[in-house]
């Protein structure tokens, strides 16, 4: 029988796709980002496990779910007389157990308040009287910080966030690196809007950001607020439909005029979104800008909640949004029942909360996987 050889200067043939590291962290890269998918993956074998835990690839894990916006919610955060409780929303094996992502609070935190919920950073105030936490609840670590004193005394009238810095987010170095931004109304005959920001890269608050808002003399800043690209949108109360735009990279303020009052959101496709609510009804809109700043708002789509929910008619609904997951937060009014409704997807998911306890803000498991692999 004859047989085939090979000419010195023919090429190797290639590996299996199982046994070349590239191609085969592309296929873990397209694991779900659930947080049992890396951990289950790593016990396959120790290449696996080295795989997955190497930070490279991690980076691109997040980056990849990321843009996609399919990292599901773990659970959502309440204060308690004792501290921050955790709520999970995941079922086993994805189930967080609510002790892990629990926030022990020494002393009376009547006026503590969760501000807000980003990039698995949880930003709360009045921990200690004028004191401001950022909070990693899954790595644990901690940094206390001095409330401006532009943001004292004024107790709900003001928004926050917190998210990672660039190089943070890319994975670079320290993940514990971070901005924190304050925004509040100043009413009166001088009314103006103010913001401060803090970046953990200096561990110093920036110069007060002011702009005269003489039109918006009756408005509050809602604790409802929204990132779009590098730009931190508040929400306004008040009888105008508007909201402030902080611009992280220019340091400038500018009130934006909307359509319709509702929550800012990032639009499907990116760019300034705006979903709305009236009754059982919610409404998706998406702004765009023409080269003469004009912008024009468009209705993209209209979820009807009643069908969806399986609502009565006479049910009430008391509404918020996580503008991070792009999901509504519906609670029944007189009732025990909580919902959330992804705005894209529309997957309608029951909590195990009640309206009583209603939850005030949800961490995304953008990195959790990873990062719970990762601190085993």
């Amino acid at each position: 029988m004859a047989t085939r050889r090979h000419s010195p200067n023919s090429s190797p043939a290639p590996a299996p796709a199982l046994e070349d590291d590239d191609l085969l962290a592309e296929i873990l890269l397209r694991l779900p980002p659930q947080p049992s998918s890396l951990p289950r993956a790593s016990l396959a074998c120790k290449r696996w496990r080295r795989l997955v835990r190497d930070p490279g690839f991690l980076r691109r894990f997040r980056a990849h779910h990321r843009s996609r916006g399919t990292a599901p919610v773990l659970g959502f955060f309440t204060k308690e007389d004792s501290g921050i409780s955790f709520h999970p929303a995941l079922d086993p094996p994805n189930r967080v157990p609510p002790e892990r992502f629990r926030l022990h609070i020494t002393g009376r935190a009547d006026n503590c308040r969760i501000i807000g919920c980003r990039d698995g950073l949880v930003l709360l105030v009045n921990v200690h009287p004028g004191q401001v936490l950022v909070w990693d609840p899954v790595t644990g670590d901690q940094r206390r910080l001095p409330l401006p004193l532009a943001f004292r005394n004024i107790n709900k009238f003001y928004n926050g966030m917190v998210l990672r810095s660039a190089a943070a987010a890319a994975g670079d170095g320290d993940r514990f690196q971070f901005q924190v931004v304050f925004v509040r109304c100043i009413k009166g005959p001088h009314a103006r809007a103010v913001a401060c920001v803090y970046s953990s890269d200096t561990g110093a608050w920036g110069d007060l950001i002011q702009t005269s808002t003489p039109l918006l003399r009756t408005l509050s800043v809602d604790t409802s607020g929204a990132m779009v690209g590098r730009s931190l949108y508040c929400s306004l109360r008040g009888n105008s439909a508007a909201v402030l735009e902080l611009d992280l990279d220019s340091q400038s303020l500018a009130v934006v005029p909307l359509p319709l009052g509702g929550w800012i959101m990032s639009a499907e496709g990116g760019g300034l979104g705006l979903v709305s609510v009236l009754g059982h009804t919610a409404q998706l809109w998406k702004g765009e800008t023409d080269s003469d700043e004009v912008a024009t708002w468009w209705l993209t789509k209209t979820i009807h909640l009643d069908k969806l929910l399986l609502l009565s008619p006479g049910d009430r609904l008391v509404v918020d949004f996580m503008d991070e997951n792009n999901m509504l937060i519906l609670g029944i009014l007189d009732g025990i029942s909580v919902f959330t409704v992804h705005t894209e997807s529309m997957q309608c998911t029951k909590l195990p909360v009640n309206f009583k306890n209603l939850p005030e803000m949800g961490v995304g498991a953008e990195h959790a996987g990873a990062e719970i692999l990762h601190n085993r």
